[in-house]
């Protein structure tokens, strides 16, 4: 087996020969480059970094496990966000952990429940009106004893409204957000947010900062992640959906770079890595396939840089079965942007 860092072991390694795996010009944008290698490969992650990933695995472990291998398809199947699942008792369901998550940013989140109309209810809105409809403040207005919500019967309508609300809101950067709280992190280090773009964007400032002999406080730099090995804690990002065209660390940089926290939407997702070694690494994301997920992604053989058979480039139609040419199936994705922590 090969020399695992994971989470329960950090082996000392010689990481000086790492230097010669990243070949080619670091591009203009990459300000915080030399930075990013040089922290890769010299530097063990911080403890709050550690942290970051245990949460992570524990949640991961409280929906149920569910894991992709390395060539993007599922092995295991977890919990859904919405089930009702307990796996400890006393413990959470995977959807009061999801309404959990969104406490780290605004606890009026999620707020829309979707009924097929053009568009969605409040959520607060209509529990406020349930809380109108309870038996106990009808019958105060003269109502019959047999009319209105008892307590029972209004806990289900909640409860309903909830699940629904946690289906119909994407949770994947609140529970990043989540995850940087647990592990220490204050609002003038992370930007806590229901947008990956909000952070990530402030982790690109962060790099043009030092890169300018500028002072931040951000906890996070934005690295180019086909050319810097991940640590344990680090984030792996990707545009998606509509910003899918943003393929590398040059695009998606000037995209982050053009745009204020909360502006216009940019689609994105990030994973935290929870275990590195020799062959690759295992990060662990939020509604990723709605359930908190583990996949495996594989080095290029002889590399410490991610197989570039998991970009969209990497296996066009009619080269898969090719040697070297691997189908990643839903780890197929636009991987670029690396979250370092400084």
């Amino acid at each position: 087996m090969p020399p695992r860092t994971d989470l329960f072991s950090f082996p000392r390694r010689t990481m000086a020969v790492l230097g010669a795996l990243w070949l080619g010009a670091v591009p203009a944008p990459a300000l915080a480059a030399p930075d990013c290698l040089d922290t890769a490969t010299r530097i063990p992650p911080p403890s709050r970094a550690l942290a970051m990933a245990t949460f992570a695995m524990q949640e991961h472990e409280a929906f149920g496990g569910q894991a992709m291998d390395a060539e993007g398809r599922m092995t295991e199947a977890g919990d859904s966000e919405a089930e009702d699942t307990r796996r400890t008792v006393p413990g959470l369901a995977p959807w009061q952990r999801v309404l959990g998550y969104w406490k780290a940013v605004d606890p009026r989140l999620p707020s829309q429940v979707r009924f097929g109309a053009l568009r969605p209810a409040d959520r607060h809105l209509l529990m406020q009106a349930l809380n109108e409809a309870t038996a106990g403040r009808l019958q105060g207005m003269g109502v019959g004893p047999d009319e209105g919500l008892d307590s029972a019967e209004l806990r289900a309508v909640q409860a309903a409204l909830a699940r629904v609300a946690v289906i119909d809101t994407p949770w994947s950067a609140a529970f990043i957000s989540w995850l940087a709280r647990q592990a220490g992190l204050t609002d003038e280090e992370f930007v806590f947010s229901e947008a990956h773009a909000d952070y990530a964007g402030a982790a690109w400032q962060a790099g043009i900062d030092e890169a300018s002999g500028r002072g931040t406080r951000h906890a996070l730099r934005a690295c180019d992640l086909r050319r810097t090995l991940p640590r344990l804690g680090d984030l792996v990002c990707q545009a998606r959906g509509t910003g899918a065209g943003l393929d590398t660390f040059d695009k998606i940089g000037e995209a982050l770079a053009a745009r204020d926290t909360g502006g216009e939407p940019l689609p994105m997702h990030c994973d935290v890595v929870v275990a590195v070694d020799a062959t690759g690494f295992d990060t662990v994301g939020g509604n990723v396939l709605q359930s908190v997920t583990r996949r495996r992604l594989d080095f290029a053989p002889g590399t410490r840089r991610l197989d570039p058979s998991y970009l969209p480039e990497g296996c066009v139609p009619g080269t898969v079965g090719v040697p070297g040419c691997i189908d990643r199936h839903m780890s197929r994705q636009p991987w670029s942007l690396l979250l370092q922590w400084r």
